[in-house]
């Protein structure tokens, strides 16, 4: 409770409007009495400090508080009277406030407990009933200024009544004293429970500067801590889409994720199959293919910009395909030593259309020991071959990986099966290079000399020229059965001895006894024709996949007929790649 704020109500003020009560009610005047009754309450209660009242300049008043002298006259009721300099101040009480539950209360600070406020002048009673506007002077029977409306139904709040139903019955600048004086004394030390800070609000939700408002307004001092922040949710994009059914093995699976960053995918059906995730992790594709006519299942795990982890499932299907197509033969074959000009050799049973290639080149991996990049060679419409730039290093270990399963070879036609080999290059890099033109061959093994001996080739007949190219050896034989009717008589059939095969065609390095224009005439149907004891020696040597060269001819050997994929240069083996070069089955710059 704060003494000596503000002026005394006066009992019986007249107002300069509305005399006679002529515009008032029964319950108006019993307001105003009500008021009355409630100011001379407060008076008899005896305050402790008394509130400073005007006095006329030529108040007699004695110092220290004593009464004026009877009879001094009063100030005219349209001028205010000045201050009186004697009394610019009043003394306010320090309210002590007490302390929260369960803590001992704070000593009072001596120096705080009284403050001082500067003198508000009291008006006559005329001049606040002018104040209050027409029809609003107590006594008169209208309703008086008040701070907080009133009720509709008339019924006092019993809030506001115990806060500050005296200020909402003082005229304005009453209220404006009254507020002056209450912000002082909180700054002094005084406690006194407020409806919300400067600026406005009622009790429960004042807001603004001051200390907040009791029941939760928001103030400097008395804020309520944040909620934590949300985030939303990841959202999945997938594709296939959960619940799909007939999906293309061959195509990618791939899953992004907005509003958040993916932690794992795991795809689950006929095999495990692995993914790539991008830099950023908003997105996940499948590596590889997946297998036909088969169940699938992907959990996705992502993590939203919080934290918090999502989960989502996606089942699907792959189609059954209407046909197939499958791998007919691999070369060298599995699990043997070859020569460094063994190329890998795999043809399918049916073609595979150009727009399908690379999609099969893809699923070929070949991977080496040591590392080495070469590239697939579509050397038919339903074979493709791959070597390395230049001839295999010896003792390099070669594995195949034919994972076809999946792969669209067509508009209907899928692979439904896998395929594997390895094999090693021999540790002895023989060549035989011959020269149709000098009549002889030369043999290096690890790029040295180790022989030289005489031949005899095909002839001038077109028919019989010997293929130039870089062949490899495809097999031996000793003996084998050669036959030929070229007409005219020109007709054999015939067993040879030491044979060593370098084309499909029928293209050997051969013992020819019969023959006595060896190192002289190139005289054959189109085999290297040497004698027994040279035969015999490269047939003992040879292994399949070793080099033989032969120069001089005006005709060149076919990729096809044997291994003459050594004939073309690399540039245009690149070009009838559809993947182009790899290493480890990845793709790299040719």
């Amino acid at each position: 409770m704060v003494d000596g704020v503000g002026p005394g109500i006066p009992a019986g003020g007249e107002g300069t409007n509305g005399a006679d009560g002529a515009d008032g009610t029964d319950a108006a005047a019993q307001r105003g009495q009500e008021q009355r009754d409630q100011v001379q309450h407060r008076q008899d209660q005896g305050e402790q400090e008394q509130r400073q009242v005007w006095q006329p300049a030529d108040s007699a008043a004695a110092e220290g508080g004593q009464d004026s002298a009877a009879g001094q006259s009063a100030p005219s009721p349209a001028e205010p009277a000045p201050a009186d300099p004697s009394a610019e101040t009043a003394v306010i009480r320090q309210v002590p406030v007490p302390p929260p539950a369960g803590r001992e209360p704070a000593p009072a600070d001596p120096s705080a407990q009284t403050a001082a406020i500067r003198h508000v002048p009291v008006l006559p009673p005329s001049v606040y009933a002018a104040e209050s506007g027409p029809g609003q002077a107590f006594g008169s029977g209208a309703t008086p200024y008040s701070a907080d409306p009133a009720p509709d139904d008339g019924a006092e709040d019993a809030d506001t009544a115990a806060s500050g139903s005296l200020l909402s019955r003082l005229p304005r600048r009453g209220i404006i004293a009254a507020g002056s004086v209450l912000a002082l004394a909180a700054i002094g030390g005084v406690a006194a429970a407020v409806t919300g800070g400067s600026g406005g609000g009622n009790k429960n939700n004042g807001s603004g500067t001051g200390a907040g408002s009791v029941n939760g307004g928001a103030g400097a001092g008395g804020s309520s801590p944040s909620p934590s922040p949300t985030y939303p949710a990841p959202a999945f994009t997938t594709v296939p889409a959960d619940g799909t059914s007939n999906v293309d093995p061959s195509k990618a699976v791939t899953v992004s994720v907005a509003n958040g960053t993916i932690t794992s995918v795991q795809l689950s059906g006929g095999q495990e199959t692995s993914g790539t995730l991008s830099d950023d992790k908003s997105s996940w594709t499948s590596n590889g293919v997946l297998n036909l006519n088969t169940s699938y299942q992907m959990q996705i795990q992502a993590t939203d910009k919080g934290g918090k982890s999502v989960t989502k499932t996606v089942s699907f299907t792959t189609l059954k395909p209407s046909a197939t197509i499958g791998v007919l033969e691999m070369w060298p074959g599995s699990d043997v030593s070859v020569g460094v000009g063994q190329p890998i050799r795999v043809q399918f049973t049916n073609y595979v259309p150009s727009s399908y290639r690379a999609d099969v080149e893809k699923a070929c991996v070949v991977t080496t020991n040591p590392p080495v990049a070469g590239a697939w060679h579509w050397v038919d419409s339903d074979m493709m071959d791959w070597r390395p730039q230049d001839y295999w290093q010896t003792g390099t270990q070669v594995s195949v990986a034919l994972n076809l399963t999946g792969v669209r070879a067509g508009t209907h036609q899928y692979f439904v099966k896998n395929h594997s080999l390895n094999f090693t290059i021999r540790d002895t890099d023989l060549r035989l290079i011959v020269d149709t033109k000098a009549f002889k061959a030369t043999a290096y093994q690890n790029g040295q000399v180790i022989r030289t001996f005489p031949i005899d080739t095909g002839s001038n007949d077109p028919r019989f020229i010997t293929w130039s190219g870089t062949l490899a050896v495809l097999g031996k034989g000793n003996p084998v059965e050669m036959k030929g009717d070229y007409g005219n008589g020109d007709k054999y059939d015939e067993f040879v001895n030491w044979a060593t095969q370098i084309t499909y065609s029928g293209t050997y390095v051969h013992a020819a006894p019969w023959d006595g224009q060896i190192g002289y005439v190139n005289s054959s149907h189109g085999c290297i024709h040497a004698r027994t004891s040279d035969a015999t020696w490269f047939y003992n040597l040879a292994h399949v996949g070793d080099v033989v060269q032969v120069t001089g001819t005006s005709k060149t050997v076919a990729v096809t007929n044997g291994f003459g994929d050594w004939t073309i240069g690399w540039s245009s083996w690149l070009s009838g790649s559809a993947y182009g070069a790899t290493l480890g089955g990845k793709p790299v710059s040719g």
